[in-house]
Parts: C-alpha cells; structure tokens; sequence
C-alpha cells in the first residue's frame, strides 16, 4: 500500500500558496493501536502532509522540474489530535524564496478547529533526481481534478 498525504489539491498560486484536503483513512487511525491510542493519526503525519502540499506546489509551481526536501521545522505545534473519520484542510504560504530554498508557512485545520501550525523549510531539487517527472503530471492530474488552477506551471 502507498501511503497518500495530500487526497486533493484545493487551489495553487505558483510559488505563493496552496490549499489541499487529507482524508484520514482507517489504515492511518490505526498505526498508534500498539501504543493505546486507537483511532488517532500519528502526529507525525499530519507534519507529514503539509510538507507534501509543499511538494506538490514546488512541482506545479516549476513545470514539474523541481521538489523539494524537508530541511527544517521551525515553530510547529500540534494542537489537537485527529482521527478516522476527520479530513484535514492543508494551507500553506510562501513567506521567502531563494533559488534553492523555500520557506513556508503551512496549518491544518479539521471541522474549523486549528489541528497544526508551524514555519518549514525546504531545499529545492531536481524532481528527475527523485521521481520520474511524467509519473508526477500523472498523479497531479488526478489530484486538481476537475479543475486546473490558474497559472499552474509558470514561473
């Protein structure tokens, strides 16, 4: 099974913004049962998600040229746990770009209540180096659908 962070891609400003959905399936719930905490997601995840809606606005963003590597978390802060049965609403906004670095704000939410919220930073890379690029358009496809947002593979 491959896990899937982001489940649909929201909105995308090129190198500004991006807003996505993750459901949270059984199968996640289930990964803390050992440790008595059944039914939750593993926080780790949920950090886990937003650095993907960042990899998916670093791919969009380049024309499908470039991802990104988490380099650091600064500030970020779980504020409550979720679940099966809850779906995430992912945000995440450019605060600077250099040419091999970004850094992002980003907050999950779920049922209107904050659920995370912190500052990452990202090395960029060649998407090439890590994933094939024709693979990547596939699966963006499948995840803006229906829609594409507006200005998406610009630079």
């Amino acid at each position: 099974m491959r896990w899937r962070f982001v489940d649909k891609i929201e909105t995308l400003q090129p190198w500004q913004a991006a807003t996505g959905r993750k459901a949270i399936s059984y199968e996640e719930s289930s990964l803390c049962e050992p440790l008595g905490r059944r039914g939750i997601l593993p926080e780790s995840l949920v950090l886990e998600s937003c650095v993907h809606l960042v990899r998916w606005l670093v791919a969009a963003s380049s024309q499908f040229a470039s991802t990104c590597l988490l380099g650091e978390v600064e500030r970020f802060a779980l504020l409550r746990e979720v679940g099966i049965g809850d779906s995430l609403a992912l945000a995440t906004t450019v605060l600077a770009r250099e040419p091999d670095r970004l850094r992002v704000e980003c907050r999950a939410e779920s049922g209107g209540q904050a659920v995370a919220e912190g500052v990452l930073s990202v090395a960029l890379l060649p998407l090439a180096a890590c994933a094939p690029p024709e693979d990547t358009r596939s699966l963006w496809r499948e995840l803006s659908a229906p829609h594409q947002p507006s200005g998406v593979g610009t630079r």
